[in-house]
Formats: structure tokens, C-alpha cells, sequence
């Protein structure tokens, strides 16, 4: 575990933070890249950087949130604390929503189809993430319950017990997600395929993978975290979009057969 990468002078660069921010470096550089080698021309570039780094600090702020909320009771007796992400403290899944919500918006505002822009952006987001969970695995943050595998990492924080590194499980399937999103969206698909594929994979995914957690991630409810909840409800979506392109496809075949 290393949560610092050097200091200097009584001022400390995190490992958490580094990732983080490189994660979100990589992934610009991606969607750039994705925009160029495109023949459509789903968002302008001067909206792809607006949208980006507005997206990035929605995302941050409702990671934090939801972290907050997880964790009530301890911020409660240092509330400054909740402005301190230098060591981490952030919920994927509460950014990801506050940021879906000013994308749909944005979208919608300028007349963006979105979900065309959901799978522009499936790609680089399970790219960013996968990168941002080395930076996890490096704090010895979302660690795992005890494991006697081989590949089992013993935390400076757990007084020398294996634990599964579920951070590298996590980082893994993102690159694996990563990998079918690029080649599965080279092909013209009908809109919001990639989406729905990022959504059921990285849902079903996590949704196991926090079986396997064994750091505190607030209260149970029927025996599933906050997090599987909201697994289950993206996996969810993925399914009803994926139906819904089925059933206009099969609307229009239709309508061809007829004519």
C-alpha cells in the first residue's frame, strides 16, 4: 500500500488523487481520439471539452455526496472533513448518476441524442475507471474481505490479514469492458447499444465483485449494500433499452413488410 507518492516540506501528493486525475486525462485523450476516427458527428468538439469538465466536477460532487451519506455518522463529528479528498472518499456510482443526470439534460438543451452520446461516452468511462481503481488499490482503500487465494494482498490497515484486492477485480473488469466497448462499437449499431452493454456488464460486475468487499459501505438493506441496489436498477435500464431498440427495430420491419 502506498497512499503517498512523495512529499515535501509537510505538503503530500496522494496516490488516489494522481489516479484520478490521470484517469480523467486518458479518458479525455480517448473520447478526442473517438471523435476524430468517427464518421458521426455526435457532439461538437468546443461541447465534447464543455461537457467534459463540467461532467467531471458534477461527478466528483455527487461521489463525495453519496460517500458523505454512506458515512453520516462519522462526518457528523468532523464536518470540515468532507471537503478533505485528498485520500480518497468517493462513490463511482454517486458521481455517475449526478453526472448521467446534467448529461441527459445537457443533451436535451442542445438537442443531443442522447444516447448516441451514452455510447460516446461508454467506452472512455470504463477506460477512466479502470485507471481510477489503481489509484485505490495504491491507497489500500475498497479493500476486500479475507482471502487465502495466492493472489490475496495483506493492507498496511489490516494488520497483516490477506485480503482479496477487489480494487485490481474491479480494474480488470473495467479493462475487459473497455476492450468489447471499443471493437463492439466500431460497427454502426443502433443507438444506446454500447450503453446497454456498459450498463448490464459493469452492474452485473460490481454487483458480485461487493460480495467480496469487506470495508464498510453503509447500511445493508435485505442483505445488499447501497451499491447493488443500484446495480440492480442499471442493469435494469441496459435490459429496457436493449427491448425498446428491439421492439422499434422490429416496429420498422413492419411498417416495410406493409408498405
Amino acid at each position: 500500500m502506498h497512499p503517498v507518492f512523495f512529499s515535501f516540506r509537510g505538503f503530500s501528493i496522494y496516490s488516489y488523487g494522481v489516479f484520478v486525475n490521470l484517469a480523467f486525462i486518458l479518458s479525455v485523450l480517448y473520447l478526442s481520439y473517438s471523435q476524430k476516427r468517427s464518421n458521426d458527428d455526435v457532439i461538437s468538439q468546443d461541447k465534447l471539452h464543455f461537457l467534459v469538465i463540467t461532467t467531471m466536477v458534477f461527478g466528483i460532487i455527487g461521489s463525495r455526496l453519496l460517500f458523505v451519506i454512506m458515512h453520516f455518522r462519522e462526518f457528523m463529528l468532523m464536518p470540515l472533513s468532507i471537503f478533505n479528498l485528498r485520500q480518497g472518499g468517493l462513490v463511482y456510482y454517486g458521481g455517475f448518476i449526478t453526472a448521467a443526470i446534467f448529461i441527459m439534460l445537457y443533451a436535451k438543451r442542445n438537442k443531443i441524442q442522447i444516447l448516441k452520446l451514452g455510447d460516446f461516452f461508454a467506452p472512455a468511462l470504463a477506460f477512466g475507471h479502470a485507471v481510477g481503481r489503481v489509484g485505490c488499490f495504491f491507497s489500500g482503500c475498497c479493500y476486500g474481505k479475507e482471502s487465502t487465494f495466492p493472489w490475496a494482498v495483506v493492507f498496511g490497515n489490516e494488520q497483516g490479514v490477506p485480503l482479496h484486492p477487489t480494487q485490481i477485480y474491479e480494474c480488470l473488469c473495467n479493462l475487459l469492458l473497455f476492450v468489447i466497448l471499443y471493437f463492439y462499437s466500431k460497427k454502426k449499431r443502433t443507438p444506446g447499444k454500447s450503453l446497454a452493454v456498459y450498463l448490464i456488464f459493469y452492474s452485473v460486475s460490481r454487483f458480485f465483485i461487493e460480495f467480496l468487499r469487506g470495508d464498510f459501505r453503509g447500511e445493508q438493506y435485505l442483505g445488499l449494500s447501497t451499491t447493488q441496489i443500484i446495480s440492480i436498477v442499471l442493469f435494469m435500464i441496459g435490459i429496457c433499452i436493449i427491448c425498446k431498440q428491439k421492439f422499434m427495430k422490429n416496429s420498422k420491419e413492419k411498417e416495410l413488410t406493409l408498405i
